[in-house]
C-alpha cells in the first residue's frame, strides 16, 4: 500500500508543481505583462502632462484675449465719451513711487504709434501727457506731478484756471476766474486753454476751498483727481491737438 501511495503523486501537489519550462513561460509572461503595464502608465503620464501643458497654454491665451478685449472696450468708451482722437491703448509697466514726481511708464513707443505730447487718459478721466518716447516705451507726466499744468474749467459752471500737481496725489487749481461760485463737490474738467488737451475730459472733484479774499477776483482750490495713477493697468492715448 505504501509503494502504491509513493508511486502516485497527489493530484494537488502535482498540479501545484509546474515543470521548469512551464515555470519560465509563466515568469516570462508575467514580466511581459508588467513591462507592458509600466510602458502604458508612462505613456499615459506623458500624454496627461502634454494635455495639461496644452490646457495651461489655452488658458493663458484665453486670458490674453480677455485683456485685449477689455483694452479695446476702454478705447471705444474713451473715443465715444472724451475724444474721437483716441488712438491706442498702452499697458502701464511702472508708476514712480515718489509722491513729488509722478511719472507713468508705458510698454509702447514710437514703433506702436506713440508720440510726444499725446494726452493720456482712462475712462474715469485725465491721466497726464506723454513727455518722453523711445522705440518701445513712453513716459507720461501725470497731472499730480508738480511740473504738470492743465487748463481747467468747472463742468456746467464755466470759469478758467490752471491745475498743477501737489504732494499727496492731489491737484491745486490756481488763478481761477469764476463765472459761477465754486463749491465742494464740483466737477473740474479740461478747458480749451493751452490747446494741449481736448475740452471736457474729467480732471477731478473739488475737495478743499481756502477762505476767500474779497479783494481777489481769482481764487484757488484743491481737487481730488478722478484717476489714481498708481492703480492703472493701462492708459488710452489721444492724438495730440
Amino acid at each position: 500500500m505504501f509503494t502504491a501511495f509513493v508511486g502516485q503523486v497527489p493530484f494537488l501537489l502535482s498540479s501545484a508543481i509546474a515543470p521548469p519550462n512551464q515555470l519560465f513561460t509563466r515568469v516570462g509572461v508575467s514580466f511581459k505583462d508588467t513591462a507592458t503595464s509600466l510602458l502604458d502608465r508612462r505613456s499615459l503620464r506623458l500624454e496627461t502632462d502634454y494635455l495639461q501643458t496644452q490646457l495651461e497654454a489655452a488658458r493663458a491665451q484665453n486670458r490674453f484675449l480677455e485683456i485685449e478685449i477689455e483694452r479695446l472696450e476702454k478705447l471705444l468708451n474713451v473715443r465715444q465719451a472724451q475724444s474721437p482722437g483716441a488712438a491706442l491703448s498702452a499697458p502701464v509697466t511702472q508708476v514712480s513711487p515718489s509722491t513729488l514726481i509722478r511719472r507713468v511708464t508705458l510698454a509702447k513707443g514710437t514703433r506702436d504709434g506713440v508720440k510726444q505730447n499725446m494726452p493720456a487718459t482712462a475712462p474715469a478721466g485725465l491721466v497726464g501727457v506723454v513727455t518722453d518716447v523711445t522705440g518701445r516705451t513712453a513716459s507720461v507726466r501725470a497731472i499730480t506731478d508738480p511740473e504738470s499744468a492743465v487748463g481747467v474749467t468747472l463742468r456746467g459752471g464755466g470759469g478758467q484756471g490752471v491745475a498743477i500737481g501737489i504732494p499727496g496725489g492731489l491737484v491745486r487749481v490756481e488763478d481761477f476766474r469764476e463765472e459761477a461760485v465754486v463749491e465742494l463737490g464740483d466737477f473740474v474738467e479740461t478747458s480749451s486753454r493751452g490747446g494741449l488737451f481736448p475740452r471736457g475730459i474729467m480732471v477731478g472733484t473739488v475737495v478743499e476751498l481756502p477762505p476767500r479774499d474779497p479783494n481777489n477776483l481769482r481764487i484757488s482750490f484743491v481737487v481730488q483727481p478722478a484717476v489714481d495713477a498708481t492703480m492703472l493697468s493701462d492708459v488710452i492715448l489721444l492724438e495730440p491737438l
